[in-house]
């Protein structure tokens, strides 16, 4: 689907931003209602990585150097051993979306299509989110890529647009280095997070001790979507605004991904979607061209979950694309099982 809805969120303190939603353009809901508590500065780069068994909350601007920072929050502690959760967003969106939840009386939850993309009401901060939950069993730390967050005080460096995702991957390992937080960790990764993830993974395999890909994007999409479909896909989801100010190179990603190793061998769990898409809320022109489609999406998810060996596909959720808002115990699950089973 080359075209998304606009869609606002009102972000942290208020200001409003915007974005796009839907597997065509890679994204969840941007930030929720709420007003972010009083920052505790990071601790410097440690290689021993002390910041992360001491346990202590991490929230705001992390350097990364290269005269560049990366906001980030950390919270929780490694529990008998247990592996640090990183929580990956998709394109568009931050850390935020992971701390917030699709009230349970929505009439989202009851539609037979997904209907977020098109409406910002329901989103709240909420101690149910899939970050806070998280926190209580291990420690948990998510991040804001650069320009998908363009207001406050702990805004990430902006950088050129659109971007490859191995700039994603670098920032990543940078971000992970100077956090000091020990390896190898269970990557959570949510839409366009799921090429991130799945790069880190083949180049940084002794890193990775576990995958959760929550309804991610995959390079398989490329064997059973027409090439016209991915071509229009990747074209769109290049383009920024000032609303939507990511911008994200798909076939390039996919080129990377498939001229490295095969993934490691980690225990592993895949979420996909249940609600399609509502192309028929798309205006006339947004449906001309080839297309990705929603058939294609979950034929993607399946070719995901055995090209990972995932311990569990669940392709019963009871949600749209963003899973972590419409059912985050059920992410919450997948990640206490990978956890566990992690060395």
């Amino acid at each position: 689907m080359p075209w998304c809805p606009p869609h606002t969120r009102r972000a942290r303190g208020g200001a409003l931003a915007g974005c796009l939603l839907l597997p065509c353009a890679l994204t969840g809901l941007t930030a929720a209602a709420g007003t972010v508590a009083a920052h505790t500065a990071p601790a410097p780069p440690s290689p021993t990585g002390s910041a992360g068994p001491a346990g202590r909350d991490v929230n705001g601007l992390v350097d990364i150097g290269g005269g560049r920072k990366i906001y980030a929050t950390c919270k929780g502690r490694n529990q008998s051993g247990s592996p640090t959760v990183v929580l990956i967003a998709g394109k568009g969106n931050g850390a935020e979306d992971w701390m917030s939840v699709l009230d349970p009386a929505d009439p989202a939850h009851a539609a037979p299509g997904d209907d977020l993309p098109w409406r910002n009401t329901g989103i709240r901060r909420s101690d149910d989110s899939v970050f806070s939950q998280v926190s209580r069993f291990t420690r948990v730390c998510t991040y804001d890529r650069p320009d998908v967050r363009t207001t406050g005080t702990d805004v990430s460096t902006a950088r050129p647009q659109p971007h490859t995702v191995d700039a994603d991957v670098h920032d990543l390992a940078a971000l992970l280095r100077s956090l000091g937080e020990p390896g190898p960790y269970v990557l959570v990764a949510h839409s366009y997070g799921g090429l991130i993830a799945t790069l880190y993974a083949r180049t940084h395999p002794r890193n990775v001790a576990g995958l959760v890909m929550v309804d991610t994007v995959t390079e398989r999409i490329a064997e059973v979507a027409s090439p016209g479909a991915v071509k229009n896909w990747d074209a769109s989801n290049a383009k920024t605004s000032p609303q939507s100010r990511e911008g994200v190179r798909l076939l390039d990603a996919f080129r990377k991904i498939n001229a490295t190793a095969p993934p490691p061998a980690v225990p592993a769990v895949v979420l996909s979607a249940d609600k399609p898409w509502r192309v028929d809320l798309l205006p006339a022109e947004a449906r001309k061209g080839e297309q990705v489609t929603f058939e294609d999406w979950l034929a993607s998810q399946q070719r995901l979950s055995t090209a990972l060996g995932a311990r569990t596909h669940v392709t019963n959720t009871r949600s749209g694309h963003d899973i972590y808002l419409y059912q985050p115990r059920t992410v919450t699950r997948a990640i206490r099982d990978i956890a566990g089973a992690s060395p």
